[in-house]
């Protein structure tokens, strides 16, 4: 008498890419697209009380509606510009993004923030890394081919459309 075969348990990677971020967060579907980077805000009140305008910001952030995400972001600074290229995993929960992917060590490193979407903006902004003492990082996105829409990004995190 032959013992029938079990199937073998999902692997967790195949588990969490099953159930669309969507699904879950009552986005609309345009969430989940490629962005481009417009704005980058440091806010660092041990150094100064106003934020630092990181102007020239470039590069994109694509999330997809699984929870893969890739970001091709450059800052400039005094010498040179700075990649930062990333592809792994977010999540969604209310507000709050997290994103997590594997350094150059083969380390998992997670980082997040809040986020707040304008579907009639096509805008996403996220204020990320915050600190006790009032650092962070605020970041103004917009659908990838819609950069000349006019939009206004507040020191918050929130946009609105026109100047």
């Amino acid at each position: 008498m032959k013992t029938p075969k079990k199937a073998a348990p999902a692997s967790p990677a195949r588990a969490a890419t099953a159930v669309p971020v969507a699904a879950a967060n009552g986005l609309p579907t345009k969430f989940f697209t490629a962005y481009s980077y417009t704005v980058y805000l440091v806010y660092a009140p041990k150094y100064s009380p106003k934020p630092t305008n990181t102007r020239g910001v470039g590069g994109t952030l694509t999330l997809g509606p699984t929870g893969s995400y890739e970001k091709k972001l450059t800052i400039p600074g005094p010498y040179g510009r700075s990649h930062f290229d990333e592809t792994g995993r977010y999540t969604l929960n209310g507000k709050n993004i997290q994103f997590t992917y594997t350094d150059s060590h083969g380390k998992p490193v997670t980082y997040g923030g809040t986020f707040n979407y304008s579907e009639p903006a096509q805008a996403l902004s996220m204020v990320l890394n915050q600190e006790a003492d009032g650092g962070r990082e605020v970041f103004g996105l917009v659908v990838k081919g819609s950069e000349d829409v006019k939009r206004t990004f507040n020191d918050d995190g929130t946009v609105k459309l026109g100047d």
